[in-house]
């Protein structure tokens, strides 16, 4: 697709994402949103993150909040592409961008414009900064005066893709996308995070890392464990 059917108006700081980019497949939308900036609020009060790690949440995913159907909860994610859905657990808040009907994209992690870059790495940590919660649940990030994001430079290279984390279901699916080597993805890192060499036509089979196969060596720092505030 052309910028023009994916990409609505343009601006110095890049073009708002339209309708369009978001009604895809899923685990595209989630690859292509590493990369974009995503903007809260307005004026000297914003604050702003270029998005580098994703989850997808698709059709038939026990692990998504959308799978047994339609809630007061959830109703956000059978909205239009591009509907802000935003939930509470564990005393956090987390927002995913909904693409198809039922099925939306986690937004796990972003790195800070200004300041640490780690103050938003993590679901929860990206709402807490972005002071996103309950009340921007519904919002359509395509038009919404509060928020916006943007494609500001070429898209992201190379992805390395694995398994999601925080989740008791659907564990073994490598659904989640992140920018290698950056240091705002959230622990623990996918394999190969390490390794600037990922291409997207090649990390849908990225497995341990050298270090992870082998028992002499430790194991990589990552671990096993599921983030604490991860989305669903």
């Amino acid at each position: 697709m052309g910028c023009r059917s994916v990409t609505g108006a343009s601006s110095s700081r890049g073009r708002r994402l339209g309708r369009r980019f978001f009604d895809r497949a899923t685990t595209v939308v989630a690859r292509a949103l590493l990369g974009a900036r995503l903007v809260v609020g307005s004026g000297r009060s914003a604050r702003a993150v270029r998005l580098v790690e994703t989850e997808a949440y698709v059709t038939g995913d026990p692990a998504s909040h959308a799978y047994r159907g339609r809630t007061r909860r959830n109703a956000a994610m059978f909205g239009l592409p591009g509907t802000l859905y935003v939930y509470r657990i564990h005393q956090v808040h987390c927002a995913n961008i909904v693409t198809r009907r039922g099925e939306a994209v986690l937004l796990r992690a972003g790195a800070v414009e200004r300041g640490p870059p780690r103050l938003a790495s993590g679901p929860g940590r990206l709402c807490r900064y972005l002071r996103l919660t309950r009340r921007d649940d519904g919002r359509d990030v395509t038009t919404d005066l509060r928020l916006r994001l943007t494609l500001t430079s070429p898209r992201v290279a190379r992805v390395v893709v694995g398994r999601r984390i925080g989740i008791r279901k659907a564990v073994r699916r490598r659904l989640r996308f992140a920018v290698p080597g950056d240091v705002a993805v959230s622990s623990p890192r996918p394999p190969g995070w390490r390794t600037s060499a990922v291409s997207p036509s090649r990390s849908r089979v990225v497995g341990p890392s050298r270090q992870s196969r082998t028992r002499r060596r430790r194991p990589s720092g990552g671990g096993r464990r599921g983030g604490r505030s991860a989305g669903r």
